[in-house]
């Protein structure tokens, strides 16, 4: 019987006044064409941040009904509220902005042209309340982060169906190869005897049929279930996605078919199984949001391809985040292999309408998703959005909220809230939290963080003493992730004038203009090349937390924050347009089964010094390793190893051996890649490699003089070690030492008068002149967790041309990470800034290393953390040793700092700042 597609071409009017009534459409001026599927905000520039009422309408032709047929007019969905009318009828309404709703509309259709309409009403942002619908009380998810949907942004079409059809169809089918399935007639009589006969067949992945169903099996309640069970099923998996077919045959001369697989997901003694086989979940966040169609999908084509790029990264599970999805996704998923964990989309209040709402879109997912084997996992709430877990009331809604879900869905986990930061969980399957960091500037939190939660702390459950933990919930770490920024089109898209709630960091718009007005064309060839080194930056940050995650046994998987980027925020592994970013193939790489881990207990050693690096093995194939050698070689050196390799069980990960060398000599700083292989027989099970680094261990020759002012002792540990490295003060009237100090004070701005070089070593809060203050990274974003921060070098000039391994600075810095950054530097002077960060899209640019003009002398403003580490650190040191050689140079910055009103002074002697030896007071 015939489908009628309504996608297409409609009519649309918005109506601001919410004035227009149905007999007003024909006559409506302003009307457009618009594109369903499709919201307002991605058919219309000029509504996309309107929130209010809309009009779509069209006409549709069809043949005169016979009587034993009705139509039913199906709408994908519609966001949010939607009064359908046919023939300037009203037919009904619906409420709910992702899931799918009909009508039977046969009483209200003739023969010829019929005209359907659609009055839509959705809140947004501004107005956040339409016609009594209050934004903060309905399941939007993510829009107001990004860009609102409003209106018919899924499929219509009118199905003409026999009198009784079929409704909902349900399959559950377990790796064991039992099943189950109902059959939901609609409009059956309600006694049974007269109801339709059903036939039932299920064919195999190759159409062949292997199960027929008997005819006239009606339960009393007038729904027909079928059960059986099949031998050795082909069981759909993530390498063998095989789909069977539920074919339905009813005697009123209706055919529909299902595609289903048999799958079973559960967790045992705190790890994941699928078809009995554990499993360690690797997956990525997917907001779902497509560049040009926003909430829409361009096709099923599109779909199958993104998730086929995703499985090459290595990924085989993605957390589509606080959305429905459009159909077509999860019958990708099925398709391609890929598991799938969605969430209800959030609200910003728990009220008794909110509560209401989040669980009639939970029932209607599963009502319209029962049948994908590519479902595994279904979320209440994210990180408590739209709940306050401080009140009871909440608390205890939640834990309900989990309980109901448990029995609706057997065969799915559910997940009660994504906690992160300062909420937790109630009642879950799974025990997860989310962390963001810099890295490599946060490493340690990080490490911290993984190596708590592998713990199974206390703290990721409620302590108000209403928690259920199981206490065998499998862990993850749920989200994290870092920046990487994608190479942009020539012509801009839409959203690139677009921010996240007016951070002005979040903003793309102006890319270019930053580029050169910061002067990063003295750092990078072109733009280009600095979008590229920001992606490998997020490669090295990845791999640097995945290796983290894997080598803890407990944890049992992690979500990226995410699989492509949206709009302005690019974290993503692929870039909006769905291309992947400079590292897929690596990141494939270090996703599998089997990964060999390898973390060095230092990045940085002097020559002479023992390094010293752990192997751990994270094991999650079957193959066998027995007799399995780790063999180990530093590039550029003789050094090398081998050492068998213990067993490790599979599902787990351990460390499996650790490596030790001495550190070869050297004549200048050196970055060496430490590669290390897993070997069976004559076949690498998985190998990695780590960059070290290595410096020579000599002393300055001759070091210049230096003296310190240091007036609460900070440096006094700094003064001592040069001190022993031979830094002294000179005999000589004449010289002018290098003056050290971690303060800017009246006698160092009188030192600076009479032309002191001063070398300002600090991260305390504090104005040096005009606009140019040392901030603490810990304000106005500056840590660099969320939007990243992407440290850089002047790689070939003093005093990094030693130690400048690459523009974008990495694990080597982590010893001398900035705890603070100086700001106000305009951007005519950044040719001054010999060190800095910039955040996101080249915001927030900032030095870490600034040198300038001061009175009649010159300072250096150093923010890295050079005084502890100094003289163990080689990174640290070396730097510091070629910062007092820099300032002793002669060196001539172009950018004043001088304050206007400064008061002159001729000698140090007469600014109370004497040349004194290395050693601090």
């Amino acid at each position: 019987m015939p489908t009628i597609s309504l996608d297409g071409k409609w009519d649309f009017i918005a109506d601001a006044s919410g004035s227009l009534q149905i007999q007003d459409l024909a006559s409506a001026r302003n009307a457009r064409i618009i594109q369903v599927p499709g919201s307002w905000q991605s058919e219309f520039a000029d509504l996309r941040d309107y929130a209010g009422v809309g009009w779509y309408w069209r006409s549709v032709q069809i043949d005169e009904l016979q009587t034993s047929h009705v139509a039913i007019l199906k709408f994908g969905a519609v966001d949010y509220r939607a009064v359908v009318y046919v023939n300037d009828h009203q037919v009904g309404s619906h409420e709910g902005g992702y899931l799918p709703f009909e009508f039977d509309v046969t009483s209200f259709l003739h023969a010829g042209e019929n005209h359907i309409a659609v009055r839509v009403s959705d809140p947004g942002a501004k107005p956040d309340e339409v016609e009594g619908i209050k934004y903060a009380e309905i399941p939007h998810g993510k829009q107001n982060w990004y860009v609102q949907t409003s209106g018919l942004w899924q499929s219509v079409e009118l199905d003409i169906r026999p009198l009784v059809y079929v409704g909902v169809v349900h399959v559950s089918a377990g790796a064991g190869g039992n099943f189950t399935f109902s059959i939901h007639p609609m409009n059956a009589p309600s006694d049974a005897s007269e109801g339709s006969t059903v036939e039932a067949e299920i064919l195999d992945p190759d159409g062949r049929i292997v199960w027929k169903g008997p005819e006239n099996v009606i339960t009393t309640k007038g729904v027909y279930m079928f059960s059986g069970k099949l031998s050795n099923p082909d069981l759909w998996s993530l390498s063998h996605p095989a789909l069977y077919t539920l074919s339905i045959n009813t005697s009123s001369g209706e055919h529909q078919s299902y595609r289903f697989g048999f799958r079973t997901f559960e967790t045992r003694d705190g790890k994941f199984y699928l078809n009995g086989k554990v499993v360690y979940l690797r997956g990525a966040l997917d907001q779902a949001f497509y560049p040009d169609t926003i909430y829409t999908p361009p096709s099923l084509d599109y779909l199958e391809n993104e998730m086929r790029q995703a499985k090459a990264m290595g990924l085989n599970l993605l957390r589509c985040h606080i959305k429905v999805p459009d159909p077509r996704y999860l019958e990708a998923a099925d398709e391609v292999g890929m598991l799938i964990w969605y969430e209800i989309p959030n609200w910003d209040k728990l009220t008794a309408k909110s509560a209401a709402r989040a669980l009639e879109t939970l029932q209607a997912m599963i009502q319209r998703d029962w049948n994908h084997p590519s479902i595994v996992i279904v979320s209440i709430a994210n990180e408590s959005w739209g709940l306050d877990l401080d009140q009871a009331a909440d608390r205890a809604w939640l834990k309900q909220a989990y309980h109901k879900a448990k029995q609706a869905v057997p065969g799915w986990l559910v997940e009660d809230n994504s906690a992160c930061c300062h909420n937790f969980h109630i009642s879950a399957d799974l025990a997860d939290f989310h962390e963001y960091d810099s890295i490599p500037d946060h490493a340690a939190d990080f490490d911290r963080v993984a190596s708590d939660l592998a713990t199974r702390p206390k703290w990721v459950f409620s302590q108000y003493g209403d928690a259920e933990p199981k206490g065998n919930e499998p862990l993850m770490l749920s989200e994290f992730g870092n920046w990487g920024l994608p190479f942009v089109p020539r012509e801009k898209p839409w959203w690139f004038s677009r921010d996240f709630h007016g951070r002005t960091i979040t903003l793309p718009e102006g890319l270019e203009k930053r580029f050169e007005d910061y002067q990063y064309n003295t750092l990078f060839p072109d733009l280009h090349a600095l979008l590229a080194a920001t992606q490998v930056h997020e490669f090295k940050s990845l791999k640097y937390e995945i290796a983290t995650l894997r080598s803890q046994p407990s944890i049992q998987g992690y979500v990226i924050t995410e699989l492509t980027d949206v709009m302005w925020e690019s974290n993503g592994l692929m870039d909006i347009w769905r291309n992947p970013k400079s590292f897929a193939n690596d990141l494939g790489a270090i996703q599998q089964n089997d990964v060999l881990l390898v973390r060095p207990v230092r990045r940085n050693y002097f020559a002479g010094s023992g390094a010293e690096a752990e192997v751990y093995f994270s094991h999650y194939d079957n193959r066998d390793l027995e007799g399995a050698m780790v063999t180990w070689d530093v590039e550029g050196t003789s050094l090398k190893g081998t050492f068998p390799a213990p067993a490790v069980a599979v599902g787990s990960s351990g460390k499996v051996g650790t490596i030790t060398f001495t550190v070869p000599p050297s004549a200048a700083p050196s970055r060496n890649v430490l590669s290390v292989r897993i070997v069976a027989g004559d076949k690498v099970i998985a190998k990695e490699s780590v960059d070290l680094y290595f410096y020579p261990a000599a002393m300055p020759t001759l070091p210049p003089p230096v003296s310190f002012h240091d007036p609460e002792g900070k440096l006094r540990r700094l003064a001592g070690e040069m001190q022993r490295r031979d830094y002294f003060e000179t005999d000589s009237p004449q010289a002018h030492p290098v003056l050290i100090t971690p303060v800017f004070d009246d006698d160092v701005k009188k030192a600076l008068e009479s032309g002191s070089t001063v070398i300002l070593l600090s991260s305390t809060p504090v104005t040096i002149a005009r606009e140019v203050k040392i901030v603490p990274r810990s304000e106005d974003s500056f840590d660099g967790n969320w939007v990243s921060n992407f440290a850089w070098v002047r790689k070939t000039a003093p005093p990094f041309n030693k130690i400048g391994f690459d523009t974008l600075s990495g694990f080597e810095t982590g010893e001398a990470t900035p705890g603070a950054v100086v700001v106000g530097i305009p951007p005519g002077e950044f040719q001054d800034v010999l060190a800095g960060e910039f955040y996101g899209w080249i915001h927030s640019n900032v030095g870490t290393l600034v040198q300038a003009r001061y009175g009649n002398g010159k300072i250096l403003i150093c923010t890295f953390s050079l005084n502890t580490p100094y003289s163990t650190g080689p990174y640290a040191t070396f730097l510091m040793d070629e910062l007092v050689s820099y300032a002793a140079s002669g060196f001539s910055p172009k950018f004043d700092i001088t304050p206007q009103d400064r008061t002159q002074h001729t000698t140090g002697q007469e600014a109370g700042v004497a040349a004194k030896p290395a050693t601090s007071h």
